[in-house]
């Protein structure tokens, strides 16, 4: 991905360019260097003197945190090339049975369960594999705006030490888009390396701010306040379907704005992220109470075969029931005419009739009992869909909400739009803290990288002296004065920050390729 940096370069005197490739497109602009030649006034009268002071302050600290951010941003860098290393070992060395591609069929092998749960430190935002393509202009609209507050942060600490702005644009590289402010890098070179510091990571503490607002924001609960001017909470009655994928088998029976009261016993409004947890996380299923079925149903021609028999088109029809008292009894039958049904629950083969047993799915089936009720009100008009495989494909083809629009004009789906533009704004400025303060070329951390080292390797080598040279304290920052040492590590450093997001990168490839 193409981001940005600070310009540090002059640039002929028009307004506005455009570029000469079609995959790079480029505007700039001047129309912004009054208001911030009004600032820069403003900051070094008196009257603003503690309004400087405070941003000093303020930058400070927002270099001494996107210092600890390039320390973390690379830590986390080499957490996930291991994390990928062992995965794509996992996923190699594993045995190919084919008992472990039947879907919905059979059981997955247990090594195959473990490498496909394993974790990364840093995963990829990309539409259409990671996450939905309809999600595209919102993550391009959170991107925008995070750029954006990048760039003012480098405008603002420029406008703090007198630095004059030569210009502000965008950048569209491919589809990706970019901002970026121009500065004098003469101006620039001039400053002590600290009052260079808050230039370089201002840019940086900014996203970095934003993402704190943003989390203290979702939370305060402010959005949810905001957004029940318009919606009504329905929480205590279920969940609202806002939309279901068009190829989802589900489509047909979960209409849009239809109520969901339970998955299996348990009720939705057990807890606000009832849903998310029940479909995503390993538990076992919840019935709070079986099913009377008569005996003669439960001794057909496959008896409890079916509980151990690999053959898909044995376990097509019948599933594997246990007895509500004890899970030793096994039982094989047609779950659709048991499961559908609202009556003949029992707690114990005593509620039921001598022919009869309380039987329930057994804990490994992928079974899912949905309650579906149209209306959203009383029980008459419940009915039951039944799901067949794994319960996280149904959070990932179904989106709820507990917001229903009071008015008709209202969207439906507009809360989880909110939602999602929420998330992407704060996950694209959490990425953008980390990512650029790494130092790799074209990012605030290799200039950030070069005042640091400048730092230590100046507190290390100085030497009193009664001669200041002038002309030295000018042209420190230039290559030509730089002491080999700086350069060799400096060197060093970059190459293997490099090394490490290349290894991601392809060994991400690998892994995505031999899924």
């Amino acid at each position: 991905m193409h981001l940005h940096r600070i310009q540090l370069k002059r640039i002929k005197s028009f307004a506005a360019s455009i570029p000469r490739s079609l995959f790079h497109l480029r505007v700039q602009t001047r129309a912004f260097n009054v208001h911030h030649d009004t600032i820069s006034l403003r900051l070094a009268s008196r009257n603003y003197l503690r309004t400087r002071k405070f941003l000093l302050v303020f930058y400070d600290t927002g270099s001494v945190l996107v210092i600890f951010g390039m320390f973390t941003a690379v830590a986390l860098l080499v957490w996930t090339m291991v994390s990928l290393l062992s995965s794509t070992f996992l996923r190699v060395t594993a045995p190919d049975t084919s008992a472990s591609l039947l879907k919905r069929a059979v059981e997955v092998t247990t090594r195959a369960t473990t490498y496909s749960r394993v974790t990364h430190a840093v995963n990829p935002i990309i539409p259409g594999l990671t996450v939905p393509l309809k999600h595209l202009p919102l993550i391009l609209l959170s991107l925008c705006i995070s750029q954006i507050v990048h760039e003012s942060g480098h405008a603002i600490t420029a406008a703090i030490h007198r630095i004059p702005m030569l210009a502000a644009g965008a950048s569209m590289t491919f589809m990706f888009p970019a901002a970026f402010v121009t500065l004098p890098s003469a101006r620039v070179e001039e400053l002590s390396s600290l009052d260079r510091l808050r230039v370089v990571t201002s840019g940086c503490f900014h996203n970095l701010t934003l993402w704190l607002i943003l989390l203290a924001a979702g939370w305060s609960g402010i959005g949810q306040r905001i957004l029940l001017v318009g919606y009504e909470d329905v929480f205590t009655r279920g969940l609202i379907v806002a939309h279901v994928e068009a190829d989802s088998p589900l489509s047909m029976h979960l209409p849009v704005g239809s109520f969901l009261t339970t998955l299996d016993d348990l009720p939705l409004h057990s807890s606000r992220d009832a849903w998310s947890t029940y479909l995503l996380e390993p538990n076992p299923a919840v019935y709070k109470q079986g099913w009377c079925v008569d005996v003669s149903r439960l001794s057909g021609e496959h008896g409890t075969c079916c509980c151990v028999d690999t053959d898909s088109s044995t376990s097509s029809s019948s599933s594997c029931f246990v007895s509500f008292e004890s899970t030793i009894e096994e039982y094989c039958t047609d779950p659709v005419p048991i499961l559908s049904k609202m009556q003949n629950r029992c707690d114990s083969s005593t509620s039921c009739l001598e022919s009869q047993s309380c039987i329930k799915p057994r804990e490994d089936r992928d079974i899912l009992r949905i309650t579906v009720n149209h209306e959203g009100a009383g029980t008459e008009d419940e009915r039951i869909v039944l799901w067949s495989g794994p319960r996280y494909e149904v959070w990932e083809q179904v989106q709820t909400t507990h917001l229903a629009p009071r008015f008709g004009i209202i969207p439906l789906g507009l809360p989880l739009v909110f939602a999602d533009f929420f998330q992407y704004l704060k996950l694209t400025n959490l990425s953008l803290y980390l990512f650029n303060s790494l130092p790799l070329p074209a990012l605030d951390g290799s200039q950030l990288l070069i005042i640091l080292l400048e730092i230590v390797f100046t507190k290390w080598s100085h030497t009193p002296s009664t001669m200041i040279d002038i002309e030295a304290l000018r042209t420190r920052g230039s290559r030509s004065y730089e002491r080999r040492a700086q350069q060799v590590l400096r060197t060093f450093v970059m190459i293997g920050t490099c090394t490490l997001l290349g290894s991601c990168v392809m060994l991400g490839i690998i892994e995505w390729m031999i899924v």
